[in-house]
């Protein structure tokens, strides 16, 4: 599917650059135009591949940016936050609230460094050295990223429905932030270590339910509102797109030095 993806990309880049008034461009501005036409190109990362990651990091800027506007001026997500909250708060059940409270931990500073240690033997058993910088460098961003963030934003947290207190701001959730960035680079070396499609399936499909229920267990023990964890994951995932940039990247140039 994703070869026949990028032979229909290549061909249709190569049947623009015959078109009459892009070649005109092209002669008047040759740099420009072959920077362009790069950026396009399918046979490396440094092509398409990191075109839509870049575009897919400036998507979530944007709706990161809504989103931390609407909370700054209390406009709807705000009556949604609170609304939800309460719902989860009258439906929170004993059993259901200690198995979340344990799932949120996955989330948090600890988990962090149990997972980095992992990610750091794996990487270098298989000498893929890219992948431990890209992931503390991406994990500590993640950090002081969300540390300023709630100074900046200082929202406080749900009031009276908190399973248990939290000394910091509410504004964004750090643990959903740690949780897709985190659990997303993980996935991405679990992908380069398995190739039988069956077992990618299910990496991709663990870590995506593993990341959801941390973001899901913060809203149902009253830690955070609904828009806190959508604003850390939307934070998380640009930080990952940026961490998987540069893996592919280091890897790319390491590629073409060998």
């Amino acid at each position: 599917m994703i070869n026949i993806l990028s032979n229909k990309i290549r061909q249709y880049i190569q049947e623009l650059r015959q078109q009459s008034e892009v070649q005109k461009f092209s002669k008047r501005f040759p740099r420009v135009a072959d920077f362009i036409f790069q950026r396009f190109q399918t046979r490396s990362f440094t092509g398409l591949p990191l075109t839509l990651l870049l575009l897919g990091c400036m998507i979530n800027l944007a709706l990161l940016s809504r989103i931390t506007e609407d909370v700054v001026q209390s406009e709807g997500i705000v009556v949604v936050d609170k609304h939800f909250t309460a719902f989860l708060y009258d439906a929170r059940t004993g059993w259901l609230s200690k198995a979340l409270y344990i799932i949120t931990q996955f989330g948090s500073r600890a988990s962090t460094y149990i997972v980095g240690a992992l990610v750091t033997a794996m990487a270098l058993y298989r000498r893929s050295y890219a992948f431990i910088l890209a992931f503390w460098l991406t994990m500590a961003v993640v950090g002081l990223s969300v540390q300023y963030t709630k100074k900046y934003i200082s929202r406080d947290r749900p009031v009276d429905v908190g399973y248990y207190e939290e000394p910091n701001f509410s504004f964004p959730s750090g643990h959903a932030t740690t949780a897709i960035a985190q659990y997303g680079i993980v996935a991405h070396l679990l992908l380069q270590v398995f190739r039988d499609r069956w077992k990618r399936r299910v990496v991709l499909w663990l870590m995506a339910v593993l990341i959801i229920a941390i973001g899901f267990s913060r809203i149902y023990l009253g830690v955070h509102f609904l828009s806190d964890v959508l604003a850390g994951f939307l934070l998380g995932g640009m930080w990952l797109l940026t961490g998987i940039s540069l893996i592919e990247i280091i890897s790319f140039k390491y590629r073409e030095s060998s």
